[in-house]
């Protein structure tokens, strides 16, 4: 089935919100090896990274996304690899280079989750003062702005690599940003080469009208909260609609909803594991493969799923639900290589100076 038919499924390696609790010390990088290898062989689309500049709620430990998706990028060949990151708390110059290196690392694989840091515990671990809600989700899109003009501050064929004429870049293909904004001002250029996808997608949560403005204006693809497929229809016609307003360049956002997942053969094992979360879904495999078709006839471009315990749902997901989705015509039976973006759907932009 084509990437414009078939059902995108993303999988939130770390877990869903109240599931099982996050260890006390990060996790060893076998089990997170272990992990992106499962979600790999069951054909998903991407897996992604959360983090935060505070520890996780109600305690416990999490490792930092970008570095640990760097380690996974060698350790697979084919999934896309999303990390977490913070503009408001990070500044958008190294947030631009890590991802790019992130995306030659996993040859064109790479995205990243863009948030606003709105929790006042990561004001105080990194010492900024508590902002409104609005100026963060506003700094926020500035950053992305300026990390995408970075990407976009070296042409495609910058580098020459000529031995013979000892020349190894066009300095005429590699132009400042000259960003001065009202949170950041950015000279540039980048100190690293155009990613291998040109712009390594961007995705959003949408939450609210804030997020949903950022979404519009900043991402690639929205994450939306519904508790079922009417609310997603629902939702999903909000973004179309504020992306008609806007007069959105380029593609339309894909659109995925999160749907946290308790799976298990015993419906009733399943329902005493269902995790928090609207749309939470708790029961056999195959009732999560009928039900998936439901939500992507909403309007969504795909699914991603939290689940309640990685180490037992994502097994499920990839042995049992994969399966049934195959067996109904609505999902991959083999590996599509390219980048991400390609798999999505999503054309290579070319190069845009002063973007």
């Amino acid at each position: 089935m084509d990437v414009g038919t078939s059902l995108h499924l993303a999988v939130a390696l770390d877990g869903a919100p109240g599931g099982e609790p996050p260890p006390a010390v990060p996790a060893p990088a076998a089990v997170w090896a272990d992990r992106a290898a499962e979600a790999e062989r069951g054909l998903l689309d991407l897996l992604t990274l959360d983090d935060a500049h505070a520890p996780p709620p109600g305690g416990g430990a999490r490792p930092e996304a970008v570095q640990l998706a760097a380690a996974l990028g060698a350790l697979t060949r084919w999934i896309g690899i999303v990390p977490t990151v913070t503009p408001t708390h990070s500044e958008p110059f190294h947030l631009s280079t890590a991802v790019a290196t992130l995306d030659f690392v996993t040859t064109g694989r790479a995205g990243c989750l863009v948030r606003a840091g709105l929790d006042r515990a990561e004001d105080g671990t990194s010492g900024r003062t508590p902002g409104r809600a609005e100026e963060r989700l506003a700094e926020t899109a500035e950053a992305v702005e300026v990390i995408r003009a970075l990407w976009d501050s070296w042409d495609d064929d910058a580098e020459i690599r000529d031995t013979a004429r000892g020349l190894f870049l066009d300095r005429a293909r590699i132009r400042p940003v000259a960003h001065r904004g009202p949170r950041f001002s950015v000279r540039g250029p980048s100190v690293t080469p155009r990613p291998p996808q040109g712009q390594p997608p961007v995705l959003a949560a949408v939450r609210d009208e804030g997020t949903r403005r950022l979404a519009v204006h900043g991402a690639d693809l929205a994450l939306l909260d519904a508790a079922d497929p009417d609310d997603a229809r629902a939702q999903a016609a909000l973004l179309r609609a504020a992306e008609a307003a806007a007069g959105r360049p380029g593609p339309p956002l894909l659109i995925f909803a999160d749907l946290p997942v308790a799976l298990d053969g015993d419906p009733r094992r399943a329902a005493a594991r269902r995790p928090d979360g609207p749309g939470a879904f708790a029961g056999t495999p195959e009732a999560l493969a009928a039900a998936l078709p439901h939500w992507q006839a909403a309007g969504l471009d795909g699914i991603r799923l939290l689940p309640a315990s990685v180490d037992r749902d994502l097994p499920a997901v990839t042995r049992g639900v994969v399966p049934a989705l195959q067996a109904r015509g609505a999902f991959r039976r083999r590996q599509e290589a390219g980048t991400l973006r390609a798999r999505l759907g999503l054309r290579r932009p070319a190069a845009r100076p002063g973007r």
